[in-house]
């Protein structure tokens, strides 16, 4: 299946095009505070983000990995990226996000995330969704909660392509 367009009240998620590298790397890939507890380094030129969004348009037919551009619905500026995909380590459907840092605080990740699980649940039929964060990652945290995760247990949490190790928390979202 074809990574849908998505609208929520505030946003429209849709797949990337490679015409959004300039605005993925200037938002979020080349902010190191963004990148920090992420699995990604940020990017240091635009060619990796070139490269990273030319991937991501090869799997937008895949059955196992939904990855989404945020865009607010007004003005269709970019502001992050939502994904939901099978983790191989546990066979489970997961969840990731992150915005641009002038984006943070806004509720715009928990709006997206809530509208990527109902597809998930509706479209996919999805049982059961887990989600992982850093300690030190109180906002993801807090975005996981709203979204009703329940915390499972503690983990280590390799960040920045496993260079920076965080002790982390692991969520299970029953739907």
């Amino acid at each position: 299946m074809n990574t849908p367009i998505l609208q929520t009240e505030r946003l429209l998620l849709r797949p990337f095009y490679k015409e959004d590298a300039r605005a993925v790397f200037e938002t979020w890939e080349s902010d190191s505070e963004v990148a920090q507890y992420m699995f990604w380094k940020s990017h240091k030129d635009i060619h990796k983000t070139e490269a990273w969004i030319a991937k991501e348009i090869e799997k937008v037919e895949e059955e196992d990995w939904y990855r989404w551009a945020i865009t607010l619905k007004e003005t269709e500026v970019l502001i992050g990226t939502g994904l939901i995909y099978v983790e191989d380590e546990y066979g489970e459907y997961e969840i990731a996000y992150n915005l641009g840092k002038k984006f943070w605080g806004q509720g715009y990740t928990t709006e997206a995330m809530a509208g990527i699980i109902q597809f998930a649940k509706e479209t996919l039929g999805v049982k059961k969704i887990m989600g992982r964060h850093a300690k030190e990652n109180i906002s993801s945290g807090r975005v996981m909660e709203k979204l009703g995760f329940s915390y499972v247990q503690d983990i280590p949490y390799e960040c920045n392509e496993g260079v920076k190790v965080y002790e982390g928390k692991e969520y299970i979202l029953e739907l």
